[in-house]
């Protein structure tokens, strides 16, 4: 049977169980996104309340508040930026494969100064090094294979 589509029932059955698949991930993906943005406006709450354990004064205006709050979202956003990218370089293990002649070389990490859209962060980047090939590379730059 062919549908109006032009797909039969049975390519219309996977397409439409990508699409529901797709669209629960990007449900799922929502949700934890909004968990997230809880958990921040909680501290924000534990944030203003540190620095304000009587409440602002009178003498605080919106904008020391405002001020406040954008130092701590750089802070929190650094954090979080450096720790999660700390996690990915170590999934690249000790050693790499050379990009040009696919000889091991061991694997050290390196500060990269970054400017991320919510400030600054500083990422520990892999690098090897071959001395075969006498260069540098870059794992995350070029690729990992399975």
């Amino acid at each position: 049977m062919i549908y109006a589509s032009g797909l039969d029932s049975g390519t219309w059955r996977r397409h439409k169980f990508k699409e529901d698949h797709d669209m629960a991930s990007k449900e799922a993906r929502e949700r934890r996104l909004k968990e997230i943005q809880e958990i921040a406006a909680g501290w924000g709450k534990i944030i203003a309340r540190e620095t304000f354990p009587n409440g602002p004064g009178l003498d605080v205006t919106l904008a020391d508040m405002e001020e406040l709050a954008i130092a701590a979202s750089r802070a929190l956003v650094k954090g979080a930026v450096e720790t999660m990218t700390g996690s990915q370089g170590e999934q690249f293990g000790k050693e790499a494969p050379c990009p040009i002649c696919g000889r091991m070389c061991p694997l050290e990490t390196t500060p990269r100064p970054m400017i991320v859209r919510g400030g600054d962060a500083t990422l520990s980047e892999p690098v090897g090094h071959c001395p075969t090939c006498r260069r540098d590379f870059f794992p995350a730059a070029t690729g990992v294979e399975n």
